[in-house]
């Protein structure tokens, strides 16, 4: 695969999650995080099982491990996600969410002692500023809802799974890994959702609203995005493929947009979630790109020079 595919099918990666936000959204507030997951995962795994059935032999102990790993970090932030999303928007929770991507370069100078450049510095800034306009928060504290902060733990959850992603793809098949983390979240959100609420399965109502919701983000978010994403990730560069991966809370914004909510009515269209939105995208394209890092300040010719 050339970096030319691999930047298209990173752009469909982001278009298919911009939509799962407010997908999601309409749910939130009808099954529980557990079960939404369990339903989601559970049924991406069968179509993957029976897709790739003839490769699922090919699994190791050590990728079976890694895959167990990333499950645990994948329902992580999918949990913080859905719970986030029953308190702040569909475009509110994107936004925040695609921090990660300025997160990652932190921990990369937490666990691999590389610190961040000055493109990575002015990123955070604008994009900290940007969220100020988004959420709401120049208004007064109280415009920042606890929804709010659970999303900014599935960002840290994200984050964190990009880093020891990029790690596992250095000894594993990137295809297996991908299918492999599905199939661990599957199991990790079904046991815990039975332990938890035992039965639950058959007690979920199981409206048109719910399934369309579970069956697209299956297909398309799980299925699709998520195995995607890890085999794209093995080739492209992380910077390229960050700026890239910008475009997510801009598609969860014209979703939402478009796409009625709960209550039969679209997010509305504010100057100042605009405004807020172009701050993180550039903070995001300057971090990621590393942009200022790159610029050198011109020299002056020395005296020999001149002579």
């Amino acid at each position: 695969m050339n970096q030319k595919i691999a930047s298209v099918i990173a752009v469909l990666i982001t278009a298919a999650w911009g939509s799962s936000f407010i997908l999601m959204k309409n749910v939130a507030d009808s099954v529980p995080a557990l079960g939404f997951l369990s339903l989601r995962f559970g049924l991406s795994a069968i179509i993957l099982a029976l897709i790739f059935f003839k490769k699922l032999c090919r699994f190791t102990k050590k990728t079976i491990l890694h895959s167990l790993i990333l499950g645990i970090l994948l329902v992580g932030y999918m949990i913080f996600q859905i719970v986030g999303l029953r308190d702040t928007s569909a475009s509110n929770s994107a936004f925040i969410t695609s921090l990660s991507v300025l997160i990652v370069p932190f921990l990369s100078a937490l666990f691999l002692k590389k610190m961040p450049g000055h493109s990575n510095w002015v990123g955070v800034f604008l994009a900290l500023l940007g969220l100020v306009f988004i959420t709401g928060i120049y208004q007064g504290l109280t415009a920042l809802t606890i929804g709010d902060v659970y999303t900014f733990l599935c960002a840290l959850c994200v984050a964190a799974h990009i880093i020891v992603a990029d790690r596992f793809l250095k000894e594993d098949d990137s295809l297996l890994l991908g299918i492999g983390q599905i199939f661990a979240g599957a199991i990790i959100s079904i046991v815990i959702w039975h332990i938890k609420s035992p039965h639950a399965f058959l007690t979920v109502a199981y409206t048109p609203t719910l399934l369309t919701s579970v069956v697209l983000t299956a297909l398309f978010c799980t299925c699709f995005a998520f195995t995607a994403q890890i085999i794209v990730q093995k080739n492209l560069p992380p910077a390229r493929l960050a700026v890239i991966f910008t475009l997510e809370p801009v598609f969860a914004y014209v979703y939402a947009l478009l796409i009625p909510g709960t209550e039969g009515v679209t997010e509305p269209l504010l100057v100042s979630k605009v405004f807020g939105c172009v701050l993180v995208l550039s903070g995001m394209v300057i971090s990621e790109s590393g942009l200022l890092s790159r610029t050198k300040k011109p020299t002056l010719p020395n005296k020999k020079e001149l002579a």
